[in-house]
Order: structure tokens, then sequence, then C-alpha cells
């Protein structure tokens, strides 16, 4: 269906040109209205009701898309004319052409992957820890991840483990560590709590980090590294918004993929010899490695910054933003 451009003046302060606009944008105009919002409301419902429509005009879009749910009919679409064309200097009737036909052009949908996360959290820290993890048990599946056997409740709600983490990668939904004197709880017996033999190099995944040690950040632009959450165990107030942020860390979520790669024209390396290393050496979170003879770039470890794009020198990266 052909699109509609219903037109307002806005009492008079601009003077759009139907005909330009309607030859620009292939779109029929409604004649120029000059209070769509007030005293003409009702020609807005008509049109709206009548055709599939969009206003020129930004500023009361609340106003006529409540009028839509009370109409029960679909939203208008939405351009500015007046505030980007029609106040400016100089002659305003090209511009709002070039508005409008953009405003019909058919929205480019960004890309993304879903990231699936059941809430199996790691928690990492002492006695912090161990409060977070009774705040979470009941929302999450927890494991907290302790040095010291003195500090393990007799809480059996959530895991406890001893053991030293050595390294963690990726990102929510899809952590991997690789725990040190890892020993876990041997729950039988009379007495206190036993614990298995240490083993190192112990291979786990989760979805979560809750990193309540207080030290160094697991990865690097820690900030930008979805699911790992950090905060001083100190400060109480830290700590519960970590808490609060862990606990919505379940369910499937959206991730924008912002970066397109084409590795047919990637620099990196040529007959083994390295040669462009740019986007390596500016990328904030670590997401882009060396794959052989070009980058690879690792979406779920992508913040979107662009900075990969902006320094690639063969256009090999793009930033593959929506509109």
């Amino acid at each position: 269906m052909t699109r509609k451009l219903v037109l307002c003046d806005c009492m008079g302060s601009q003077s759009p040109d139907a005909k330009v606009i309607s030859s620009a944008s292939g779109m029929t105009c409604s004649r120029i209205y000059t209070s769509l919002c007030l005293d003409q409301i009702d020609d807005a419902a008509r049109e709206m009701a009548e055709d599939e429509v969009i206003i020129a005009c930004q500023q009361e879009r609340p106003r006529f898309e409540a009028l839509a749910a009370e109409l029960g009919i679909p939203e208008p679409g939405f351009v500015d004319l007046r505030d980007r064309a029609g106040w400016g200097e100089g002659p305003a009737a090209p511009k709002m052409a070039a508005l409008a036909a953009e405003a019909v052009l058919p929205l480019e949908m960004g890309r993304a992957l879903d990231v699936v996360s059941e809430g199996t959290c790691l928690i990492l820290g002492g006695s912090a820890a161990v409060e977070a993890a009774a705040q979470l048990c009941d929302t999450l599946a927890v494991t907290v991840l302790l040095d010291d056997a003195a500090l393990v409740p007799e809480d059996r709600r959530f895991d406890c483990v001893l053991g030293q983490l050595r390294q963690a990668s990726g990102a929510l939904g899809a952590f991997e560590v690789k725990i040190d004197a890892l020993q876990q709880l041997v729950p039988g017996g009379r007495g206190g709590f036993d614990f298995t033999a240490p083993q190192d190099g112990a291979l786990s995944e989760c979805d979560i980090i809750l990193d309540l040690t207080g030290g160094t950040p697991l990865f690097p632009a820690p900030e930008k590294r979805e699911g790992y959450l950090r905060a001083d165990p100190s400060h109480a107030p830290s700590v519960a918004r970590a808490v609060f942020e862990a606990a919505h860390l379940v369910g499937t979520f959206e991730k924008p993929l912002h970066i397109r790669l084409e590795t047919s024209l990637c620099a990196h390396s040529r007959a083994e010899q390295p040669a462009c290393s740019n986007c390596l050496n500016v990328c904030p979170t670590g997401a882009i490695t060396s794959a052989g003879e070009h980058v690879a770039v690792d979406p779920m470890i992508c913040a979107g910054c662009g900075s990969c794009s902006a320094v690639c020198p063969s256009g090999a990266i793009s930033y593959d933003a929506p509109p």
C-alpha cells in the first residue's frame, strides 16, 4: 500500500510544498493542515483511519500515537519536516522532499543473534560472595568459588567449592573457566565438611560471573563484557546493584551484531608474514584475534564501539549499525 503523507504548517510557521514533496517521495500528500494536533485533531483521526499515513510532525508524536490507540488502529509513521527543514535557513522545499523520500525507504533491520542464559552463576570472592549467593540462590543456580574453607557456610541452597581461578573467557550465556586446586565439598560423613583432593586445570561453564573479589578484573574493558558483573565487596551499594543485575540475567537476549568482516579484504597477514594489526591494537574488549591470514571477530565479546572499522585500511571491517 502506498503511504500518504499528512502535512501541517504548524500554525503557519512553515510552508511545505505538497507538489514537490509528492514528486520526490512518490507519496500522496494530504491538504496542508495548520493545527493538526489541536483544532484539527478530528481530521488527523480521519486521515489515520482511512489510509496508512506518515504524519509530518515529530513533536506531537505521543499525541498521535495515543490517538491511534484510542481508535484501535496501527500507529502512523512520522517524519520531522518542521525542525529539520521548515524552520531552517534557505529554501526548505528540496530538503523537505528529501526527508519525505527517506521516510518511505524500508528500514534495514540490524543483525542480531539470540543469547540464552539459563542462570548458572559463578560468584567469586569471600564473605561478600557467600552473602550474595544466599540472596541469589532462589533465582539462579549459584556456585561460589572460595579460597578459604572457613568461609564455607552450612547453607546448602547453593554450592561452594575451593580453588583458584586461573582463566576465564566468553560472555553472557557462554563463559568458560579454568580452576586450579579445585576442591569440591563431600556432603556425607559426620562432623565438619570434607573436600576432595585438589585438582588443577578443572574446566567448567557458566552463564554469569559475579566478581566480588575486589581485585583485578578478569577481562579488558570489564564494563563492556556482558554477563560479567563486578563490585567492590566493601561497598554495599555496589554489591547490591551487582546482585540485582545478576538476578535479571536469565532468559533469551538479543545481541546486536555491529561489525561486518570481509576476510578476503583483510591485510592482517600474507604468506605467513605479519602485516596490519590496527584493529587488534585498538579493540578495547579483545574481541578481535588473529586467525591466520585474516582476523576474526567474536560477536559475543564485541561491544560495538566501531574503533576497528575506523582504523581498517582495506575496508575489510565495516560498522554495520542499523539506521
